[in-house]
């Protein structure tokens, strides 16, 4: 990846979540990222795939989903759970996820993006992943929001959030398929 590109990058991430997609200008981001506003769409063709691009990278949950459920073990659940909490508590990444669910909530093209990128294509043909993907998505996304506004205690973040992913690991795992019937 070319340095222009990430910079570009790194200011559509870091714009995003301290205003919002609709008040980021492609102006805005050329100006934090040091470049000329026409390499913007040099790079990705528009907004709405340079905020695509932006939620793939910085939430990245297509390919963390895929893994876990192609593992579809017991221990699926843990390592899901553990990748979540160490995004979630990382400063800037934690950041840059909510600034990501902030313009999911303000804007329908917003959530178009964030839903294609949620789900991975190989997943999309199998209704039974799908529905998996959606509950673990929903549900984290509800843990992410309840942390952000204090309603969870931090005691279950501390430590590498060993006790949050203690009391998840059922949940998220039957949600996996590891705990099901089938399983």
């Amino acid at each position: 990846m070319s340095d222009t590109r990430q910079a570009i990058m790194r200011s559509a991430a870091d714009l995003f979540a301290e205003l919002g997609y609709r008040n980021t200008s492609i102006r805005a981001i050329a100006a934090d990222a040091g470049c000329d506003p026409a390499l913007v769409p040099h790079y990705f063709d528009s907004k709405e795939a340079l905020f695509s691009a932006v939620v793939a990278d910085t939430v990245r949950p297509a390919e963390v989903l895929r893994e876990a459920l192609r593992r579809g073990d017991a221990g699926a659940a843990e390592w899901l759970l553990r990748h979540a909490v160490a995004d979630w508590e990382d400063p800037v990444q934690g950041r840059r996820i909510l600034g990501v669910l902030r313009s999911v909530l303000d804007l329908p093209v917003a959530r178009e993006r964030m839903s294609r990128a949620l789900l991975p294509r190989d997943v999309a043909d199998s209704r039974p992943d799908e529905v998996r993907v959606w509950l673990v998505s929903s549900l984290f996304i509800g843990i992410m929001t309840s942390r952000h506004m204090g309603l969870l205690d931090e005691t279950l973040f501390k430590e590498g959030g060993e006790a949050a992913v203690d009391a998840l690991a059922p949940v998220v795992g039957a949600l996996l398929g590891a705990d099901g019937p089938d399983a």
